[in-house]
């Protein structure tokens, strides 16, 4: 399971132990730490300080500023198994690529799932798309939904409207996920890959270097390299090197700019949470943090936005002696039981139900304290702010909330 926002996590954590085969739920959050109530003076700058808003289900109108519009890196932040960010992400690229020509699709999946996206994206073969997906929903992951292949097939819709320089293209930067999609992708391509044996090498965690020579050998099989083959075996050579997850990411990012594949080009994308976090969580350093502290060009110039859910339900896989069960949940909002956001009272008054709304808090004149909306608390999950009373632009430049969002629906 992609694990890839701390409210997923702690939406998973929740759901383990609400399972059949775990004795009881975990408790709520005390009282004491639901307490929260809206500060008027901040709704109402809040109000006046809006950049994006629109229904739930689309149709969104957007008012960012200049700047916006000439960052390298631009990251939208979510906890996954919400319908709203799929429906916010489509139309932002849509946005980005209209007004910055921005063409390239920053994903939270690996190099081969993503050049098999951007298959379906040039033949429409659903029998592709259907393949990468039927990963997702077979392992558990959230993103085997129906909101992410519906926005998938917007980017497709959107390409057919537009000349060849000016498509949108999936960049996957992540760690491998799928080993036998490799091993077809690699075939499929004419090299040689043994998909049984690189299973049983991928089960042992522990000891990753066979599994990475032996894809490695797989890539370099292939007669014609490319830069997204040399984009995969930067993955694979990290992989080698037990590199971890987030540095993989940051890495591969960074070849893909350093090495002219990427380059000068703005970059978007849709991420868990804690990704797109430009300062520590916990202790760890998130990809957006890495871009910022690095020396390559988006360190100056991006913006991360984070989207927090109101009265919403949630897609949670939930493993149980029967298999994986698909629960529609509206538990795990930033305003409680198990979850609370400091400053969620305020940002449910600045905001409008079915609505997605996003607020610029760097604008003139913001009374916001440190903390607000970054801090968050969960009875099931460690969360912690390494500067917890920074500005909010020490992580994010951009907050945003969707109440009244339907849950991710599952494919099957």
């Amino acid at each position: 399971m992609i694990k890839s926002s701390i409210l997923a996590g702690v939406a998973v954590a929740v759901m383990l132990c609400a399972s059949s085969a775990m004795a009881q739920m975990p408790p709520p959050l005390p009282a004491e730490a639901l307490v929260d109530r809206a500060d008027p003076a901040k709704v109402e700058w809040l109000r006046a300080n809006v950049v994006a808003d629109g229904p739930v289900t689309g149709g969104l109108s957007f008012d960012f500023p200049a700047e916006f519009y000439q960052q390298k890196l631009i990251l939208l932040g979510e906890s996954h198994g919400v319908a709203a960010p799929q429906v916010l992400d489509l139309e932002l690229l849509t946005l980005l690529n209209a007004r910055a020509g921005l063409t390239d699709y920053l994903a939270e999946v690996d190099p081969v799932q993503g050049a098999m996206l951007n298959q379906y994206l040039e033949t429409g073969d659903e029998a592709v798309l259907d393949r990468v997906f039927d990963y997702w929903s077979g392992s558990g992951a959230q993103w085997g939904n129906t909101a992410f292949e519906a926005k998938v097939r917007g980017i497709r819709a959107l390409n057919l409207t537009l000349p060849a320089e000016r498509r949108v293209r999936i960049l996957g930067i992540d760690a491998i996920q799928d080993w036998p999609l490799f091993a077809q992708w690699i075939q499929e391509k004419g090299g040689t890959a043994d998909a049984e044996m690189l299973v049983a090498a991928a089960a042992d965690r522990a000891n990753p270097e066979p599994l990475a020579d032996m894809a490695l050998a797989a890539v370099a099989s292939l007669t014609t390299q490319t830069p997204e083959t040399a984009r995969l075996s930067g993955v694979l050579g990290d992989l080698r090197a037990k590199a971890g997850r987030e540095a993989t990411i940051f890495n591969t990012y960074s070849r893909a700019v350093t090495s002219g594949e990427l380059g000068d080009r703005p970059a978007y994308g849709l991420w868990g949470l804690f990704h797109i976090m430009q300062s520590g969580v916990n202790g760890a350093r998130s990809f957006a943090a890495r871009v910022k502290a690095s020396d390559l060009p988006a360190a100056r110039a991006m913006s991360s936005i984070i989207v927090l859910s109101l009265e919403s339900w949630v897609q949670i896989p939930a493993p149980t002696p029967q298999g994986v069960q698909r629960m529609r949940l509206n538990m795990l909002n930033i305003d409680g039981p198990y979850v609370m956001v400091q400053g969620a009272a305020t940002l449910k008054a600045a905001s409008e139900p079915g609505q997605i709304t996003l607020f610029n808090p760097r604008a003139a004149g913001s009374p916001l304290a440190g903390g607000d909306f970054m801090n968050i608390q969960s009875s099931v999950q460690r969360f912690a702010l390494d500067e917890p009373n920074a500005p909010i632009d020490s992580y994010v430049q951009y907050v945003g909330v969707f109440r009244g969002s339907d849950w991710a629906a599952p494919r099957e």
